[in-house]
């Protein structure tokens, strides 16, 4: 009786037929889904620096603004969409003036509560200061660019997944009444992962670019407002619960400021900022 004898380049074709799969396989188990859930209310720390340098009739002034938070969060899930409530528990700024002093000011959104309604991918719907007092105040009409929302992709993605996001905001301008437009531009990429206190995170970058236009009015002066910029940082996001852990971020702009008129003149205008945003359970 005869055997059918597989030959022997064809079981080693078999062979690495079956490792193919099975690689392929681990591959798709190893994609993640990312995208932002209810939960419990948790707690974030919030540092931020701010270098301002202002240079007006030949005078170059600095002013440094450290700001520290403690935030509470609490979320739930309607319909579609996640509706995030924030609230700053504490919060100091300390600002150093030109003349060398320093001024210590508590967070004028001390105990205030910001909606944000979201996609699960982040697209936020819209935002809002539930007292409608504090939303029509100069302090909040001031954006927060430390949000700890980021775009998220759509669907299932891999390791060195690429997406964008393009947004627009006005916002209210800080010493003066007025308002600016800032459009933002961000490029993320999923870099891979990496574990934070044992909790195993997807490694987010993003790089951007800030373009704003506005207007404001100090003491009766109207000014003019032009600027551009650049944004980068990296997250830590964590795909089981569906909340972000860590965000460390910078950006840089440069601004002019212009009056017309009789007594015209240009005063341009330098920021730096950095923040880190920390989950503190």
């Amino acid at each position: 009786m005869k055997r059918n004898l597989i030959p022997e380049k064809k079981m080693k074709l078999l062979g690495v037929t079956l490792v193919t799969a099975f690689v392929m396989t681990v591959s798709a188990t190893a994609q993640y889904k990312l995208e932002y859930k209810a939960s419990s209310p948790f707690h974030y720390k919030a540092h931020t620096t701010l270098e301002t340098v202002e240079t007006m009739m030949g005078k170059e002034q600095k002013v440094n603004v450290v700001s520290d938070q403690f935030l509470t969060v609490s979320s739930l899930k309607a319909d579609s969409e996640l509706i995030f409530s924030t609230t700053i528990d504490s919060g100091a700024n300390i600002a150093v003036m030109p003349t060398g002093d320093t001024d210590r000011t508590v967070s004028p959104a001390l105990g205030e509560v910001k909606e944000t309604r979201i996609r699960p991918n982040g697209e936020e719907i819209s935002t809002r200061w539930v007292d409608t007092a504090f939303a029509n105040s100069q302090a909040g009409q001031m954006k927060d660019f430390g949000s700890f929302f980021l775009k998220l992709p759509s669907g299932k993605v891999d390791t060195g997944a690429t997406w964008s996001e393009d947004r627009a905001d006005t916002v209210g301008t800080a010493g003066a009444q007025g308002k600016v437009v800032v459009n933002t531009n961000r490029n993320y990429k999923l870099v891979g992962k990496e574990d934070v206190d044992g909790v195993s995170c997807a490694k987010i970058e993003f790089t951007g670019r800030v373009a704003l236009k506005g207007s404001a009015s100090i003491q009766g002066t109207n000014l003019a407002i032009d600027g551009s910029g650049t944004i980068d940082g990296t997250a830590l996001f964590d795909y089981s619960t569906g909340k972000v852990m860590k965000i460390s971020g910078s950006s840089s702009q440069d601004i002019v400021m212009a009056t017309a008129g009789e007594n015209a003149m240009t005063i341009p205008m330098s920021q730096k900022t950095s923040y880190d945003l920390f989950y503190a359970k």
